[in-house]
């Protein structure tokens, strides 16, 4: 890794627009990326390929390069743990018939379902934490550029407050963790699944935040069943994480890459390329990911 880093010339390859869980449409994800000075962003919308020839046309009007790409929400079946995968270099198909689409479309649908029973859980208790009702009404209007419906669509819809306050985070945590009374998840699929169909639609599958997710321990598994990368650089991941990404990815002969996994005030990192990767650290497949985006837009 450089000594010196420099978000300049860079490249933020996790993001995610208003297409899924992000408050930033992908025209003000790419203006915020040019006055970072980076090179180009990967926006990585959860569970769904819908919204790819969208981005892309959006990043041909704006002259920027952007890779259209998924991250997909799958588990550990050995361990039960969650992973997720970034997805580079897809196309969707026009059926959305493809192995990946298949698999993060019931993703997105249990999600979307789960999502509106929080939300109607809410409206028939009665919940107000900021002085505010929320309706399920008013989280579908809130999500109604997104593929699907987000726990983050209710949040806003029922508090008005971004992610980064201390407000948001007590309700957060008193309504969907611990017990609360909108407290539940869904089901996902097999993450060597995952990887297997990212790679037989023709995707580059890469571990995302093996830190936060503590999924180091399937690596080895995942790149027998063909994951091409691992996320080095990520908010999660500290030094100690980001050498064992590089050292992992030397010994699996895979690629690293990195993110800032911004979500506008809907997450916690404050703006894009607030984590990156260089240039040099990333040889050259960062740049054959862009080559081949070049070819599917």
């Amino acid at each position: 890794m450089q000594e010196h880093r420099s978000v300049q010339g860079s490249f933020d390859l996790h993001t995610h627009s208003v297409y899924s869980d992000g408050s930033q449409s992908v025209q003000a994800l790419i203006a915020e990326a040019r006055e970072r000075g980076l090179s180009g962003i990967a926006i990585t919308d959860h569970d769904s390929l819908r919204q790819l020839s969208s981005v892309r046309a959006e990043a041909r009007k704006m002259g920027f390069p952007v890779i259209a790409g998924v991250e997909a929400s799958c588990i550990d079946s050995e361990t039960g743990r969650k992973i997720q995968i970034l997805c580079y270099g897809l196309a969707a198909t026009a059926d959305e018939s493809g192995p990946l689409e298949l698999l993060v479309n019931e993703t997105l649908a249990r999600r979307t379902a789960n999502t509106l029973w929080q939300a109607w859980t809410l409206e028939r208790k009665g919940m107000a934490p900021c002085g505010r009702k929320a309706s399920v009404a008013d989280v579908v209007e809130v999500s109604r550029a997104s593929t699907g419906v987000y726990k983050q669509h209710v949040m806003q819809a029922l508090t008005g407050l971004g992610y980064r306050d201390g407000e948001y985070q007590c309700v957060y945590r008193r309504l969907f963790k611990n017990g609360g009374i909108a407290e539940r998840d869904i089901s996902y699929p097999d993450a060597l699944t995952v990887v297997r169909a990212a790679r037989e639609q023709g995707g580059v599958p890469v571990l995302a935040h093996p830190q936060q997710m503590d999924s180091w321990g399937a690596i080895p598994e995942l790149v027998k069943a063909g994951l091409m990368g691992i996320e080095a650089f990520h908010p999660d991941n500290d030094a100690v994480a980001t050498e064992e990404a590089f050292r992992l990815a030397r010994q699996y002969g895979i690629v690293c890459t990195g993110g800032s996994d911004y979500h506008g005030r809907y997450g916690a990192p404050e703006c894009v390329g607030s984590c990156f990767i260089t240039p040099d650290e990333a040889g050259e497949s960062v740049a054959q990911l862009f080559d081949q985006e070049r070819l599917l837009a």
